[in-house]
């Protein structure tokens, strides 16, 4: 198995979702403040990865403006595991790092911080106080291949898969904060304050 070094890593920013509790909006291109969700994400992840491919099934020419490869997920009501699916044809490094593209306050160290666990397994996922982030994968070549294989025999959400795997997820609970995912009002409007109270402390 190879390093788990920054130039063998590409992330995949599932952008797919469809803004349910959200009047239907296109997540990751919402505003948060002087960014959007997305802006945010990349700026977060682009210093811990060699490549970055954002994988929407709406908006594409939008995608396509931030200059990184973008999928098109051609079945968006089967879930984000479409998305991974169609995403990891296109992943040339051993190893890739998998996130919904709704966590703008993703953390800059979350590499770091799964590298020994995905070591050792070939994949590892973080847990905030108990709950596994699905999502949000640091995971190598012959564990993709069997996560697309369980996608293709009718397989349709992540955790069935690590759970059938027995993966256990790597503790990162001090890391709460930066995995604010904004699924609802509530959520965005956390999601303001903070990038609003950044700002101010960065005057």
């Amino acid at each position: 198995m190879s390093a788990i070094e920054k130039a063998n890593i590409t992330a995949i920013i599932l952008c797919g979702g469809r803004g349910a509790r959200l009047s239907g909006l296109d997540k990751p291109l919402i505003d948060i403040g002087n960014k959007r969700i997305i802006d945010c994400m990349i700026e977060r992840l682009r210093d811990q990865v060699g490549e970055i491919i954002l994988s929407c099934s709406r908006n594409v020419a939008l995608y396509e403006t931030l200059g990184y490869q973008v999928v098109v997920d051609g079945e968006p009501s089967e879930g984000p595991l479409a998305g991974l699916h169609e995403s990891f044809a296109f992943v040339n490094t051993e190893w890739a790092l998998t996130t919904p593209g709704d966590v703008p306050f993703i953390s800059k160290s979350l590499v770091d911080r799964l590298r020994v666990d995905a070591g050792r397994r070939g994949v590892a996922l973080p847990s905030i106080e108990g709950e596994p982030q699905n999502l949000c994968l640091l995971i190598e070549r012959e564990r993709r291949k069997s996560l697309a294989d369980f996608y293709r025999d009718g397989g349709r959400a992540v955790k069935r898969w690590l759970y059938r795997n027995e993966i256990r997820a790597s503790d990162l609970s001090d890391l709460a904060t930066d995995f604010l995912n904004v699924n609802t009002i509530y959520e965005l409007n956390e999601a303001r304050a903070r990038m609003a109270n950044e700002i101010e402390t960065a005057m």
